[in-house]
């Protein structure tokens, strides 16, 4: 598969449940590795802020450039039951 060199991968969009955060200004990123590493500091902060008091919750944040969509990070929340007595 091949990797955009994300130059122009700009446009962070967070979501949550049903709620979506668009970044319209963007950033630019010097490489994927910079995308990633923001993308996954950005949906560890938005974790911290919407997890506690949660049972399920499923957070994204796709980046996108002018093209389209270049990378999805996402984080699924649980908390299982496993004893009732």
């Amino acid at each position: 598969m091949s990797v955009p060199d994300c130059g122009r991968c700009r446009a962070i969009t967070s979501t949550h449940e049903t709620t979506t955060i668009a970044d319209d200004e963007g950033l630019d990123f010097a490489s994927l590795d910079d995308v990633k590493a923001q993308a996954t500091t950005a949906l560890t902060e938005l974790a911290k802020d919407v997890l506690p008091g949660s049972v399920v919750r499923t957070l994204a944040i796709e980046v996108r450039d002018d093209l389209g969509p270049v990378l999805r990070i996402a984080l699924r929340f649980e908390i299982e039951h496993i004893r009732t007595d």
